[in-house]
Order: C-alpha cells, then sequence, then structure tokens
C-alpha cells in the first residue's frame, strides 16, 4: 500500500494525514530535481516525464512556481552543459527555499 494510502485508514488522520504524504510528494519531487542537476549534464531532460512531473509538483505548490517553471524550460534549452547544469542547481536552490516550511529547510 503506498504512503498515502496507509495515512488515508488513519482513523485520526484528519487534515495533517494528507499534508504528511502532500510533503513527501513534494520532497520526492525535490530529490527528482537534485538528480537532474548532474543528469543534464549527459542527458536532455525536455521530454523527460519524470522531471516535467516533478517540476509540475513543486511548481504548484512554491508560491513563484510558474516562474520558475518557465525559468527552468529556459535553462534545459541553454546549449552549454555546465551552464545548464548551474541554472538547474540555481532554480533548485530557489525551489527547495520557498518550500522549506513544507519539507524541512535541510530537506
Amino acid at each position: 500500500m503506498d504512503r498515502k494510502g496507509q495515512l488515508r485508514n488513519v482513523a485520526f488522520g484528519g487534515a495533517w494525514s494528507e499534508q504528511i504524504a502532500g510533503n513527501e510528494e513534494l520532497a520526492e519531487a525535490l530529490a527528482v530535481i537534485d538528480a537532474a542537476i548532474d543528469r543534464t549534464r549527459d542527458e536532455d531532460l525536455r521530454q523527460a516525464r519524470d522531471v516535467r512531473e516533478a517540476i509540475e509538483r513543486i511548481s504548484s505548490a512554491h508560491p513563484k512556481g510558474g516562474m520558475l517553471a518557465i525559468a527552468w524550460d529556459r535553462a534545459l534549452n541553454l546549449t552549454h552543459a555546465s551552464s545548464r547544469s548551474s541554472e538547474i542547481q540555481r532554480l533548485a536552490i530557489a525551489y527547495r527555499l520557498g518550500l522549506g516550511d513544507r519539507i524541512g529547510r535541510g530537506g
């Protein structure tokens, strides 16, 4: 059973159980974009479904997610791998900072 299903079955759950599942999904999405920092050096991530889904997930929860998603798409179009990786790293940090209260500052 997935984590969401487990938390849904908690009799005294309430809103906090849904929040836990949502926060865990955000942490997983952030892990995907963190991995994209290195992946983008050797791989064209513009069509990578896992990365696109992660960006959509965290952008929907981030106060400036729309702007960051546009910047992410621009970054993926940079021709030099090191520039692309650096820009993606900068954006990953911005996403993490904006979601820090939900996923834990160190998270």
